[in-house]
């Protein structure tokens, strides 16, 4: 650990890079891991009211997905855990959160396990298993929601006047706060990041898992479609808050055109992920398009930093 402060002390670019990379890749995958289980489930459900096999497939190649997600974030959580000073402080309220966040992601790792270890075992039995995946991916959003809420608690306690500036704070009156640009993003992220991941998933298994042409040329779709629809309400949330905020600006110090401009390329960069989904949605050779996929998943996941600043910052 001194070896890599050392290294990263050496350069501000490496070191600007790491601590985004901390951020974007962990927060990413907590979200790809508690909506893959409604994404998954919705599939098994279709599988068995229309009937096509190829919802049953997609839908086990999902929970798969999520539930090796989970356990790479279980483990990585744990030894995470182990180096960080603040989880061995004995009755301090920041271990309790820690610990209790750590202990919701494990019951949502085995719940997700349990879903994919009895599919066989429940085959005739689609409804509930799909109600068990439900019930696996319910527990999985919880924990993640409680790992956010510890990451909104860290943050005010690490405030110089924890009492006045960070506690009092928590949930604040104003909603021009960033905190409820982040909390209305927060619903919309957990079906997105999933999806996405999902739909660059599955043409990554083909060498595994050949379905055939057509079940990857209409699975892929239907995931990116998952996508498309939550970023698109993503967005229209990220353009309302956006506007409440720049209109509270307005009102007591005008705004000028740079700060205009800004604001609105911002909101353009983040509405390219569904038009790169759109693409793939209408396209009926969507195997052809796993750049396509890698490069709106990335977007996408590159959207969790300025996530958590607005989710933690004060």
């Amino acid at each position: 650990m001194n070896a890599l402060e050392q290294i990263l002390s050496a350069s501000p670019w490496l070191r600007t890079a790491f601590d985004a990379l901390s951020v974007i890749v962990p927060l990413s995958m907590l979200f790809i891991f508690a909506g893959m289980g409604f994404i998954s489930a919705t599939a098994r459900i279709l599988a068995d009211v229309k009937g096509r096999s190829a919802f049953e497939k997609c839908a086990r190649q999902l929970a798969f997905f999520g539930m090796m997600v989970g356990w790479i974030l279980l483990v990585g959580g744990r030894v995470w855990l182990h180096f960080t000073r603040e989880a061995h402080v004995p009755g301090s309220v920041t271990a309790y959160f820690l610990e209790m966040s750590w202990l919701l992601l494990s019951l949502g790792v085995m719940l997700s396990s349990v879903y994919y270890t009895l599919w066989r075992i429940l085959k005739n039995l689609p409804i509930l298993h799909a109600t068990i995946g439900m019930i696996s991916a319910a527990q999985s959003s919880f924990a993640a929601v409680a790992v956010l809420g510890t990451a909104r608690l860290l943050a005010a306690l690490a405030q110089p006047d924890a009492a006045g500036a960070g506690l009092q704070n928590l949930l604040p009156a104003d909603w021009a706060s960033p905190l409820w640009t982040a909390a209305a993003c927060t619903l919309p992220l957990l079906i997105a990041l999933p999806a996405a991941a999902g739909a660059l998933w599955l043409p990554m298994r083909r060498h595994k898992d050949d379905f055939g042409r057509d079940y990857y040329n209409a699975m892929i779709p239907w995931c990116a479609a998952w996508a498309r629809n939550a970023w698109a309400l993503l967005w229209l949330a990220l353009l309302a808050f956006t506007a409440i905020r720049m209109s509270e600006t307005w009102g007591v110090a005008g705004i000028t055109s740079q700060e205009a401009i800004l604001e609105s390329t911002r909101l353009l960069l983040w509405l390219i992920p569904v038009l790169l989904w759109t693409l793939v949605r209408k396209s009926a050779v969507a195997l052809r398009h796993r750049v396509t996929l890698a490069t709106a998943l990335l977007l996408a996941m590159a959207f969790t930093l300025p996530y958590y600043l607005e989710l933690t910052g004060f």
